[in-house]
Order: structure tokens, then C-alpha cells, then sequence
């Protein structure tokens, strides 16, 4: 049985709407230009136009395609100023568009922007024009015009590409099936409302600060935890991608929002990360599981097989690792492969040969594919291999460098890989430092913060001229204590701090504590 849809007044108030912006990407981008027209009782029944001045000066090909230029804007007003008056020219109702999304997405964007929340009705004339006239190649704005005679002045310009899709969305409104499709596209409008009441005047109480913010259920618990510069910007953000599927059942059972003030972007990071792990939200996925590290497994098998997974459990047989570099591992493992000759067969994820490989014939493998060499022969030769990785990621300064690659068999040609692996190691240690020392302090000048890392953790906060007392920074140093994180929660915050250094060097001061 055909679902029934509830009847949709075609005779009531519309606001069809246009912009011409600045670009494409309603993030980066700003309205220049709005035009709007009213449609009521399926007629034309008013306009309101405007240029608006962006902060930012117009792309060539924006003055081109419009005919707008810098020095048309010059005395146009700011969006703050004619903000009100928009609102109040859509308030009550439905708004339309020719790609709805492009036109609400920049005004939405606007009002962000400003630290309030848009929302409309809205229809779409591409989906109607796809609906009521399913026999077209196209439907763009030229197609539709061209396909019902409309008269055109102005195109690419606001207000006469409002007029004109409203001349269109009239024709719809006019169309033999034109109830039974509205209705079905109205459906979608309760549904949205229902979430946005609830959520609307909470998102007006959340703070224009750094920190963390939370989506949580009518329980408290938390459904998703993020971060930002800004937290209302943020939140109001995730609302304008209600169109998303996922994002929908986020809204729909999000019942408040909680949030953490942080005085920095880097401890707003880590409490990000840590508030994840200890919570586990159901939409925060990909930060709850491995699958940015890599372990290696050693199956038990009477050969042993060596595999690599983004899983940690799950092997029957040793698992080594998390590797934080994929890559590595894997280039690592090509070079033993050759170097010991180990079966590239037993090195692919269940593969279990039955015969000797192709690389046995070159000479490229032991045999053991075969029974060429014997089970416990293959499986030392296979841990020989592992420790060898194990050492060259546990190498973790410039001494240890510079002592392993004195040693006498890592001169010989087959290592030649391994020293080049050691020698990079180095460079990376030089660019750096602060990444391999157990203890750093990160000073950031322009927040007047420090960050003590112990073994790639952060261990306290020091704020303003608690920076100068060196010697209780130093007293706040744990000198015994020489564990490396290995548990996820760990690696991910290390992680954090280090794409921080990374991405901030240039405005970071290092301060390296032995």
C-alpha cells in the first residue's frame, strides 16, 4: 500500500530566492547579490533586491559571468545590515530555489557568521522540475526557461533569476500532478522541524569560544564529541548539513548540547581525543577505532605467517605493534622478505600455499611453502626478521642512531635498506628534535602557554609567567619514568601533539628537558 502524504496548500505563501556570491563553496565564499520574489495564490505577488558588500574583492570570472564589479559594491550595504530585512521577507514561508541547496547553504552561511541560526522550508526547482517533468534531458535554469517560454531580463543576475524561477515554480504549481508531488516533498518539513524547535534556542546559549562541545540524549550520554575555535560556529555548522543521513540521526536524537571551555586550541585537542576514548560516542567512529595504526601478526601456524592489520585482536599468534607509518612496515617488510627469504606467500592475509611460490624457483625464497626448510628453522628466521623491525622503531635518538649503525653487521650490503631507513631517522630527528626527546616543553608565545610532553603525553599546562619558573617546570618532570605509550588512547593523543609542532613550527618555541 502506497504511502499517503498529508494534503500541501499549493496556494500559499513562497519565497523564491536567488544569490550571486563571491565563488562556489559557501564556506569560503560570500553573497554579493540577493533577489527574492513572492508568490501567493500561484501568482507573482512582490520583490525585495539588494548588492551586498563582501569582505573580499570579486574573482574575474564572478565580474564576467554577473557584470558585478568592486566598485558596484563600493556603497553597497554589509550582510549585517540587511540580515533583518531578509528574515523578515521570507518569515512565514516556503522557501525556493533552482539548486536549493546552493542558495540556502550561503545564506545559512551568512548568518553563521554573524552567531545566529537560519532556517527555512525549502523547495527545490531542479527536484520539482525532475518530478513534474520527467521526460527532459535537462533542468537547469536555461532548460527549464527555455522548455516553458519564459521571458527572461537580467540572467545571472539576483533579482532577474529570481523572477524567472519564480515564473517557473508557478507553471509547477499549476501542473496536473503538481499536489500529489508537493506533498510528498512537504513531508520532509515536519520531520525537520521537529529537531530544529528542540534544538534552536539551546544553540543560542553555547559560547563564541575554543573548546569542546557534545551532542548528548535525553540520558546525558554522549552521542558526539568535537572541537572547534569557535563552538556555536561549529554547532550551528553541523545543523546546516541536515541534508546529510548520518547527520539527520544525529539531530533527531540529540536532545541538548554540553561543552568544555578550553584556553588553548591544543588542550581543546587533546581533551577532544581523551573525552572520545572515555565516552565512546556512536557517531565519533573513526577516532574509536586502530585505523590509523598498523600491527604486524605472526600466526602459530606451524610456518608462520606475518600479516598486517589495522585490528589488534583477532590473530592467533603474536601481534606486534601499533606501527604508526603503514608505509614504513610495509616497505620494511619487502626488504626482509628478500633479505631472509621468507615465503612472500605466507606473507598475504589468508593465504595458505599449497606448493612451492613462483620466488622459491627464482631463489627469492627459503622453500617454506614446500617444506624445503624445516618448521622451526622457518619460525626462528620469521622472529629474527620482527626483532629487527622492533629495534629499528624502538631507535629513538641520535645516540641510539648513530650506535646502531656502528654496528658491524649493519655494514653489510644486505642491510644496505635498513641504514638508509636509520639515516632518514636522522633527518626527521634534526627538523624535529622535540618528537624524539622524552621531555619538551612546547611554548606557544602567542597564547602565553607551555605544554610539558612526557614521553609524548601531555603531563601539565603552564600558563603566563608561571612560564619563566623553569625549575618547577623541571620539578614537574618525572625523569624516571621511561614507558612509551603502546595503548591506543595513548598513541592518539601522541599523535595530536606531534601534527601540532608540525603544522604550528614556525611560531612554536622548543624547549628540550634532560
Amino acid at each position: 500500500m502506497a504511502k499517503r502524504h498529508s494534503y500541501f496548500d499549493l496556494n500559499r505563501e513562497f519565497t523564491v530566492v536567488d544569490v550571486e556570491t563571491t565563488g562556489q563553496s559557501a564556506k569560503s565564499g560570500y553573497v554579493i547579490e540577493i533577489g527574492m520574489v513572492k508568490v501567493k495564490n500561484r501568482e507573482i505577488a512582490g520583490s525585495y533586491s539588494t548588492l551586498i558588500k563582501p569582505p573580499v574583492s570579486l574573482p574575474f570570472f564572478i565580474t564576467q559571468l554577473t557584470g558585478i564589479r568592486d566598485a558596484d559594491l563600493y556603497d553597497a550595504p554589509v550582510f549585517a545590515a540587511v540580515k533583518d530585512a531578509v528574515r523578515d521577507f521570507i518569515r512565514g514561508s516556503v522557501m525556493v530555489a533552482h539548486n536549493a541547496a546552493f542558495d540556502y547553504g550561503f545564506i545559512k552561511k551568512e548568518y553563521e557568521r554573524h552567531g545566529e541560526h537560519f532556517f527555512s522550508d525549502r523547495l527545490c526547482t531542479v527536484r520539482l522540475g525532475r518530478k513534474l517533468y520527467s521526460g527532459n534531458k535537462k533542468y537547469n535554469l536555461d532548460a527549464m526557461i527555455s522548455l516553458l517560454n519564459v521571458e527572461v531580463t537580467n540572467r545571472h543576475r539576483a533579482l532577474g533569476d529570481a523572477l524567472a524561477t519564480a515564473e517557473i515554480f508557478v507553471h509547477y504549481l499549476n501542473h496536473p500532478e503538481a499536489q500529489d508531488v508537493f506533498s510528498k516533498m512537504a513531508s520532509e518539513f515536519e520531520i525537520r522541524k521537529l529537531w530544529l524547535e528542540r534544538l534552536e534556542p539551546l544553540i543560542e546559549d553555547l559560547p563564541h569560544e575554543t573548546g569542546v562541545y557534545i551532542f548528548a540524549d535525553e540520558q546525558d550520554l554522549p552521542l558526539y564529541i568535537g572541537k572547534s575555535t569557535d563552538i556555536r560556529t561549529r554547532v550551528l555548522s553541523h545543523i546546516r548539513e541536515d541534508n546529510l543521513t548520518k547527520k539527520k540521526r544525529l539531530l533527531h536524537h540529540t536532545h541538548h548540547f554540553n561543552y568544555h571551555v578550553c584556553k588553548t586550541e591544543l588542550e581543546s585537542l587533546i581533551l577532544e581525543s581523551r573525552l572520545i576514548k572515555q565516552c565512546q560516542p556512536s557517531y565519533n567512529v573513526q577516532q574509536r577505532n586502530w585505523r590509523q595504526y598498523v600491527f604486524l601478526h605472526v600466526s602459530d601456524d606451524e610456518y608462520p605467517a606475518i600479516t598486517l592489520s589495522n585490528e589488534k585482536d583477532g590473530c592467533r599468534g603474536r601481534t606486534y605493534g601499533p606501527y604508526r607509518s603503514r608505509i614504513f612496515v610495509e616497505h620494511y617488510l619487502q626488504k626482509i622478505q628478500k633479505l631472509y627469504k621468507l615465503c612472500p606467500e605466507l606473507m598475504k592475509k589468508n593465504n595458505r600455499p599449497k606448493s612451492f611460490c613462483f620466488s622459491y624457483h627464482l631463489k627469492q625464497c627459503s622453500g617454506a611453502c614446500g617444506g624445503a626448510v624445516s618448521p622451526e628453522k622457518y619460525s626462528d628466521t620469521v622472529l629474527e626478521a620482527i626483532g629487527l623491525l622492533n629495534d629499528l622503531v624502538c631507535v629513538d635518538s641520535k645516540e641510539h642512531i648513530d650506535l646502531f649503525l656502528k654496528e658491524p653487521e649493519l655494514k653489510e650490503p644486505r642491510f644496505y635498506y635498513v641504514r638508509e631507513g636509520l639515516k632518514s631517522l636522522k633527518q626527521n630527528q634534526k627538523r624535529y628534535p622535540e618528537t624524539f626527546n622524552p621531555r619538551y616543553l612546547i611554548i606557544n608565545p602567542e597564547e602565553e602557554t607551555g605544554y610539558l610532553i612526557q614521553n609524548g603525553l601531555l603531563k601539565k599546562i603552564f600558563y603566563g609567567e608561571e612560564l619563566s619558573d623553569t625549575d618547577r617546570i623541571r620539578e614537574e618532570c618525572d625523569f624516571t619514568d621511561t614507558t612509551e605509550p603502546d595503548d591506543k588512547e595513548s598513541l592518539d593523543e601522541r599523535l595530536i601533539i606531534e601534527k601540532y609542532v608540525h603544522m604550528n613550527r614556525n611560531k612554536l618555541k622548543i624547549i628540550n628537558l634532560k
